[in-house]
């Protein structure tokens, strides 16, 4: 099944899910958008869509997906880190591996943090 066929499934899916095909089209990929009865509205090729009304906005989505984005990577980072301190057959771990561990960490909590803020500040606009 080639890629127009697959999407042309989804979209008719979503249409007997009762979801109503919209007149705006995704950016990515110029597929019509959909929105479902939860008022969700998605792309049937890349998923979830946010249409913005202002450059504000805009930058608020942008900003919450450059955060999502280096939150995966920074748990990845820590992750392996951990994976590298288990491995280890010392019980004692090297001080300089435990602080880079929780600068890491760190990172993380701040990122978390600075999403909330975002997100507060999103629903009181």
């Amino acid at each position: 099944m080639s890629g127009s066929e697959v999407s042309i499934k989804k979209m008719s899916e979503l249409l007997k899910s009762g979801a109503t095909m919209l007149s705006e089209a995704c950016p990515i990929c110029s597929t019509p958008l959909f929105k479902l009865r939860s008022g969700e509205v998605i792309c049937p090729v890349h998923g979830k869509v946010q249409i913005v009304k202002s450059d504000e906005e805009l930058l608020s989505i942008t900003t919450i997906s450059v955060l999502d984005e280096l939150e995966k990577f920074t748990i990845s980072t820590v992750n392996r880190l951990r994976k590298e301190l288990e491995m280890r057959d010392s019980d004692i771990k090297n001080e300089e591996d435990i602080k880079l561990l929780n600068t890491w960490l760190e990172v993380l909590e701040r990122i978390r943090r600075l999403k909330i803020l975002i997100e507060r500040s999103r629903r009181t606009t």
